[in-house]
């Protein structure tokens, strides 16, 4: 029963982060499972994602709700992501776990920095010279869902680290359609990352409940507290916790936690 509350609280907490900023809360799910309660790479992925699934679909519902989605980008993303989540599944599955730890840390930091060092930019980022929105082109959208397919299921993050840089550096749509759409892209790639996992024997069902509980609150909250901030600040508290998220992993494999 306190395994069961730890994982729904871990689980709220991370979804309701992940859904503000479109990152859709594996980030920090999947060292809370590695560190917490010790569970291999392929393992923390699958159950990672039980979250990923629910925080897309309940804070999806609240951007579709709010017109923040764009979903000609987010189905075109959708439909590369497929293929790649199912990749990702698999490649994890033959990593060794200090190898999982080092890459996921070396991807956040990188993503955190790039955030960082671009927010002004990105806190612009939106409209066109004659202030009408545009868009993605199609190959670049299915390129950027393929990679972050495979990084969703090979991670457990569901993706949304990659889509949501790519969105920002190669179209103009704004920077909270940005998580929103992402987001949408989560929820409809991330069952097929789970399912491959749950395939694999990578998923306890029973310990998912609480996982996928937080997942639901948690991604219902985020869209409302994102609502509320601006541009700058969604990528100043995204920066800072990829940060922490890569610290937890690269201390847990240098023997300090």
């Amino acid at each position: 029963m306190i395994v069961a509350l730890a994982l729904f609280v871990a689980a709220l907490a991370a979804s309701a982060l992940g859904s503000m900023v479109g990152l859709g809360g594996g980030f920090l799910m999947v060292p809370i499972l590695r560190l917490a309660f010790g569970f291999a790479p392929a393992e923390a992925a699958g159950m990672s994602l039980a979250m990923v699934v629910a925080n897309g679909a309940s804070s999806t519902l609240a951007n579709l709700r709010a017109r923040r989605v764009n979903l000609r980008v987010g189905l075109l993303v959708v439909a590369g992501g497929i293929p790649g989540a199912l990749l990702g599944s698999r490649i994890v599955e033959r990593i060794a776990s200090p190898i999982f730890d080092w890459l996921f840390a070396a991807l956040v930091v990188g993503v955190a920095l790039d955030f960082a060092l671009r927010r002004s930019r990105l806190a612009l980022s939106g409209t066109n010279r004659d202030g009408a929105p545009r868009t993605m082109h199609p190959v670049a959208s299915l390129l950027a869902g393929f990679f972050a397919g495979i990084l969703g299921g090979l991670f457990g993050i569901g993706g949304g680290i990659a889509i949501v840089p790519a969105l920002a550096y190669f179209s103009d749509v704004p920077i909270h359609s940005i998580t929103a759409t992402s987001q949408f892209a989560i929820a409809l790639t991330s069952p097929f990352g789970f399912v491959a996992h749950a395939a694999a024997g990578d998923v306890d069902f029973l310990r998912a409940i609480p996982l996928f509980l937080g997942g639901i609150v948690g991604g219902t909250l985020g869209p409302r507290v994102a609502a509320r901030l601006h541009a700058a600040q969604l990528l100043s508290v995204v920066s800072f916790a990829l940060l922490l998220a890569a610290a937890a992993m690269l201390l847990r494999d240098t023997h300090v936690l």
